[in-house]
């Protein structure tokens, strides 16, 4: 067994930011299909002349596809710093995370 005692807060910030932005394509891709799934039974179901709302549900849906996954990589980046210092002010109070290697 070896004993985990510290980590690259850059390195864990790196990760952090990567899976966050899959995640936020993901998330993207959910909020777009639904906002064409909207757009495309808008007309069916809002009076006539409002179709206008309608593509403001496309609108947003093609904006989650670009915005999200900004934005959850900026977040994981800065959770990922401040969970990587954490993470090490822990481990000098613990004393480590027994981990096994091979």
């Amino acid at each position: 067994m070896k004993t985990l005692k510290k980590i690259d807060i850059m390195s864990f910030a790196k990760f952090q930011t990567i899976l966050m932005a899959m995640i936020g394509v993901l998330v993207g891709v959910m909020i777009a299909f639904f906002g064409f799934i909207f757009q495309a039974f808008a007309g069916r179901f809002i009076e006539e002349g409002a179709s206008d709302f309608g593509m403001f549900g496309m609108g947003l849906g093609m904006a989650a596809l670009f915005i999200l996954p900004l934005v959850y990589a900026v977040m994981g980046f800065i959770v990922g710093v401040i969970g990587g210092a954490l993470f090490n002010l822990v481990c000098k109070i613990s004393g480590g995370i027994k981990v096994e290697l091979e």
